[in-house]
């Protein structure tokens, strides 16, 4: 906590959302830079942005290596957060390419049909290109406060920076933006979501769930 209390109080963080962080140890490689390039040939206007028109990018052979190690991130944050105890396995469900320019950005949303959600950066000015998390807070009172006194209670907004090459994985129901892009250099990005298959919940609680 920023202030120690007065009278003796204790703060005591009870939930808190995951954001997965990995970045890849190595450059891209030729045919990943041309698999990149051929998407951006057929893009299509989005709200604030441009998107792929293809939206199996991951499924492109020439991105089979970046594929299996995203898949072990996922595997990985699955490990890390749920420590589930069903027999399940995640898959990419869709996976597009998003690209936005000088002044464009990319609005509030989250990603319904989804468990959890992933963006790669492909190329960025990360001196100044970041990505922004909102807290849902409905039907409550809205409290305003000083930059300086902002803390992981009171904070509406979280503002990470990216790189080319980092990998974020969040719930699918966090809600995130773009702000306007400021440099000359496009921000490109591979968004994805994830969902299971197999054996969730059990026939004893009433909540088995087969997902094939």
């Amino acid at each position: 906590l920023k202030h120690e209390s007065t009278v003796g109080g204790v703060v005591q963080p009870l939930f808190a959302t995951p954001l997965y962080i990995n970045k890849l140890s190595r450059p891209f490689f030729e045919n990943e830079h041309k698999c990149f390039g051929d998407v951006l040939q057929r893009m299509r206007h989005n709200t604030g942005n441009l998107v792929s028109l293809n939206n199996q990018v991951l499924n492109d052979e020439r991105l089979s290596d970046l594929k299996n190690w995203i898949h072990l991130c996922i595997d990985d944050y699955f490990k890390l957060v749920v420590c589930p105890s069903d027999d399940f396995e995640p898959y990419i469900t869709i996976s597009w390419i998003n690209c936005a320019g000088n002044g464009q950005y990319h609005h509030k949303h989250n990603h319904p049909n989804s468990i959890i959600s992933g963006v790669f950066y492909i190329d960025v000015d990360k001196d100044v290109d970041t990505i922004s998390f909102h807290k849902d807070e409905y039907n409550t009172v809205k409290f305003d406060s000083h930059e300086d006194d902002l803390n992981l209670y009171n904070s509406g907004e979280w503002q990470m920076s990216v790189q080319r090459g980092v990998l974020m994985l969040f719930p699918s129901s966090l809600t995130h933006s773009v702000p306007s892009v400021t440099s000359d250099k496009n921000r490109i990005s591979l968004s994805f979501n994830v969902f299971v298959r197999g054996v969730l919940g059990s026939e004893r609680d009433r909540t088995l769930l087969c997902l094939n």
